[in-house]
Order: structure tokens, then C-alpha cells, then sequence
């Protein structure tokens, strides 16, 4: 028996790396799983039925949401945000306003309408597992990524929002995944700031194993799509291997 049989699981922006190691291991531990990414190409490997979207549109992240609902049962038990644009790498004198604007939209704007369209069924089922996909940039920072820094920020305050707004309904957990370093290999393509942050975020680690893989990822979005983590709610996992305690707080 595996640790999801008979929940359905939405992954949105599921063509990256993570996005890929966590469609493999939901549908491993019995999950239906539904991916959603704006290229279909960038779905190709990917494991779960495949929905094209752009969810900067309110329309399309409605249409996203019936259309699983219509195929699994009218029922979504976890939604599995894995947004990571990081955009221009640019100081914040350079950066326009498009190039910023488009930087939140990808990474935030589209997380909000998935949750906005999702709400109804949240309040049908009393109950939802959400896990974001964050980054050491939001709690760090990172040099020359100004926008993509503000948006993880930003996407803390929205699980922490979104896991006090929903608290009404006894079942719904809201927390995020925040990845350190982490090497893409293969057919794990990567995303998120790549490697040149990475190498500025590990200057001087003392922590020789600081990087991941993006299975190593998975299964902590694994975790926390489960039933064994009914304790935790509203909080940031740092999955980044101790190198946070020498780039952030």
C-alpha cells in the first residue's frame, strides 16, 4: 500500500526538476497524479495526466482546476505549487519594471489564482494538503536576483496567509519546501536560480554534503502530503543541508 492511495494530487508548473521527481514518487506512493506546466513539451517525461495552462489567467487556473475535478472524482487532495521562474540576472538599477513584474507574476500571481480557483472545493472537503516550492533566495536573498528573491519572500507570507485564512477547515495544512543547493542531473532538468547562484550561495560552506537532489526534494513534498504530517502547518522546511545558517538569519 502506498502512503497516497486514493488522494489526487495537482502538481502546476511540473516541466523542472523537482517538478519531475515529485510526480514520480506521488504516483509511486498510489496518487493520481495531474501535471500542469505552459509548453506541453515541457511536460514530455513527465509522469501524470498533462494540462496546459497559463496561470497568470484566472481563467485558465479555473479551467485547470475543474478539469481535474471532472477527472478525479471532484475531489483534489493536494496541490503541489512548483513555480520557479528567477528571470534576468540583473543589479535592481538595471532590471525593468516588465522584467520585475514578470518575475512575481510567474512565481506568485499564478499561486494565488490556483488557490483562488481551488477554494471551493477546499470549503466542499474541509480539507487540502498545499505544498510551495520556495528557495534560499526568498530567505537569504541572492545578488543580482532581486525579483526572484522578493517573490519567495513573498511566497512565505502567502503559505503562512493561506494556513491562517484556511484554518476554519480542520484538514487543510498549507507549508513550503524551501531548496538549498541542489544539483539537477539528467533527465531532471533544472530550474530555479541555477548554478551560478549556487556557487555564489556556497562561498566559504563549511558544510561539505549542503547539496540535494531533486528527489531529495520530493520526498519531503512526499511528507507533507501525507497523513504523517498532520502536526505541521504554516511553516518553511529548509531543505538546504545547513548552508542556510552562514547566507540567512
Amino acid at each position: 500500500m502506498g502512503k497516497l492511495d486514493g488522494k489526487t494530487a495537482l502538481i502546476t508548473y511540473a516541466g523542472g526538476g523537482i517538478g519531475k521527481a515529485t510526480a514520480e514518487l506521488l504516483e509511486k506512493e498510489g496518487a493520481k497524479v495531474f501535471v500542469q506546466d505552459d509548453d506541453e513539451a515541457k511536460l514530455e517525461n513527465i509522469p501524470g495526466e498533462k494540462i496546459v495552462a497559463d496561470l497568470r489567467k484566472k481563467e485558465d487556473a479555473d479551467k485547470m482546476i475543474q478539469t481535474v475535478l471532472e477527472k478525479s472524482g471532484n475531489k483534489i487532495d493536494i496541490i503541489v505549487n512548483n513555480q520557479d521562474f528567477p528571470g534576468a540576472k540583473k543589479k535592481i538599477t538595471d532590471l525593468t519594471t516588465e522584467e520585475f513584474k514578470e518575475v512575481l507574476d510567474l512565481n506568485l500571481k499564478t499561486i494565488w489564482h490556483t488557490l483562488a480557483a481551488v477554494y471551493p472545493t477546499v470549503k466542499a472537503q474541509q480539507s487540502i494538503k498545499v505544498i510551495n516550492i520556495g528557495s534560499l533566495a526568498g530567505a537569504a536573498g541572492a545578488p543580482k536576483l532581486v525579483a526572484y528573491s522578493s517573490a519567495k519572500a513573498g511566497l512565505y507570507g502567502l503559505t503562512k496567509t493561506m494556513a491562517k485564512e484556511w484554518s476554519r477547515f480542520p484538514n487543510v495544512r498549507v507549508n513550503a519546501v524551501n531548496p538549498g543547493l541542489v544539483k539537477y542531473k539528467g533527465e531532471y532538468a533544472s530550474q530555479g536560480a541555477g548554478k551560478a547562484a549556487a556557487k555564489a550561495l556556497s562561498l566559504n560552506n563549511p558544510f561539505a554534503s549542503a547539496s540535494s537532489t531533486p528527489q531529495d526534494i520530493a520526498k519531503i513534498v512526499l511528507f507533507l502530503a501525507s497523513d504523517e504530517s498532520s502536526a505541521i502547518n504554516a511553516e518553511i522546511i529548509n531543505a538546504s543541508g545547513g548552508i542556510y545558517t552562514i547566507s540567512g538569519e
